[in-house]
């Protein structure tokens, strides 16, 4: 090697870290800027919603991330939004989004008090949410037949195409639900009670269905693959709650008496714990936030260890990563994508077929189970919000290439229109029949 080229590649040797310094910067750089920018957008509107929209928070967040995408601001300032949510920086972002959906599955599972839900008319509830959860799956299977033949090429399995569509249609949103009976301080009637019962019942059932599709495509329709994944998943589920959950139940129960605190490193256990589920489920060929809600669900009978991770984790996963997530929901939705009259007339049938299927058949099945008409008419409208699960079964279907692109953007206005449209009707119906039994009450 002659002096030259000894130079040079002293020069690059040098060069080098500074390089790669000046790089990880523009990316540190260039993510904050996105944060910045997602943080504030999902302030602004969460306070629209609230103060002028009279929406719960999740309604503001959830309309945050469509702006920010190729919908509003996207279409508006193509440049701008390029260069800010560029793709040297998109795989760092998606990362972020699926931790945060790991983590908030986790605090779903957490809040998940199934056996309490069912405490009071049993039976009530169960009839309910099957009816809430058949008619509409059932409708929207046929339906998406007549989709799927709308479709351009290359399409999707018409099968599996129609289950998701089906289950995109049935699902209800219990986190969303919760957020708003409590917010209009209604947590605690009967109505609510019911209602909550049913949607957990909802999203069981969805996320068996979510399960069991996944499986068949990441299987390929292999039959052996597929029963030796659907048994796998069983014997972890049976484990995870047989053997492992009265372990960590114990260890929980340990470190909190001990330390009379959530302490970093039980923090640091429960988040190795967590990631493990994870990762378990995804290589068993279902995603691996049912693994994360499968821990929460667990975990959840310890109320005191609920109470201090909400304390210390779950502002920050609701507030930090859950904005990001909308976010990154509304960078792969574009209404702009709905090519003319007919794409529009498509997404309005959709929308239509959604509501009346969900309302109706929770409807029906509370007055013939007596309830008033008031109280079903709450029910049916409560069972009709989606939001944020129905967001993260459309993100599963998306990524799974079950919903092409136009159909996944249909599915998402629909879930945008039902949240939106729930809270203000529950408020109304809810304050009325709350003053209706006060005026009862006062004539007795």
């Amino acid at each position: 090697m002659d002096k030259t080229e000894g130079s040079v590649v002293a020069v690059m040797g040098e060069m080098t870290p500074l390089a790669v310094a000046s790089s990880s910067e523009e990316i540190v750089i260039q993510l904050l800027y996105q944060l910045i920018i997602i943080l504030i957008i999902t302030r602004i509107f969460v306070w629209i919603g609230r103060t002028f929209l009279r929406q719960t928070a999740v309604a503001g967040e959830i309309l945050a991330g469509i702006v920010l995408g190729p919908s509003l601001i996207g279409m508006l300032f193509p440049e701008l939004m390029g260069e800010i949510f560029s793709k040297e920086s998109s795989i760092i972002f998606i990362g972020i989004a699926q931790i945060g959906l790991i983590l908030l599955m986790f605090e779903i599972g957490l809040e998940f008090e199934f056996g309490s839900k069912l405490k009071e008319s049993r039976f009530a509830v169960a009839m309910i949410s099957i009816a809430g959860i058949v008619l509409p799956f059932v409708v929207g299977f046929f339906a998406a037949g007549w989709l799927w033949s709308s479709l351009a090429e290359p399409r999707p399995d018409k099968l599996i195409f129609q289950m998701f569509f089906a289950l995109a249609l049935s699902i209800t949103a219990i986190p969303v639900l919760g957020r708003i009976f409590m917010e209009l301080g209604m947590s605690h009637t009967r109505t609510a009670a019911i209602t909550i019962g049913a949607a957990a019942i909802d999203d069981i059932l969805g996320w068996l269905l979510l399960g069991v599709i996944s499986t068949l495509v990441v299987s390929n329709f292999n039959a052996t693959y597929f029963i030796f994944n659907m048994v796998a998943i069983v014997v972890y589920v049976l484990l995870m709650f047989i053997v492992a959950k009265p372990l960590l139940l114990r260890w929980l129960s340990t470190e909190l008496k001990k330390d009379n605190k959530l302490s970093h490193k039980t923090i640091a256990y429960i988040i190795i714990f967590l990631f493990l589920s994870s990762t378990i489920t995804s290589h068993l060929g279902i995603f691996a936030l049912i693994g994360s809600f499968t821990i929460g669900v667990a975990l959840h009978e310890n109320r005191q260890f609920v109470a201090l991770w909400k304390e210390r984790i779950g502002s920050l996963v609701y507030v930090f990563f859950l904005p990001i997530f909308f976010t990154y929901t509304g960078l792969r939705t574009d209404i702009g994508s709905l090519n003319g009259p007919d794409e529009w007339l498509m997404c309005l049938l959709v929308c239509l077929l959604a509501f009346s299927t969900k309302f109706g058949g929770a409807y029906i099945a509370s007055r013939l189970l007596g309830e008033s008409h008031r109280s079903s008419a709450t029910i049916g409208i409560s069972m009709n919000t989606r939001a944020l699960m129905e967001l993260i079964v459309l993100n599963i279907g998306y990524d799974l290439g079950v919903l092409p692109k136009n159909i996944f953007t249909m599915l998402v206005i629909m879930a945008i229109l039902s949240t939106f449209i729930a809270t203000p009707l529950i408020r109304r119906l809810m304050t009325q029949t709350n003053h209706k039994k006060q005026q009862s009450d006062e004539m007795m």
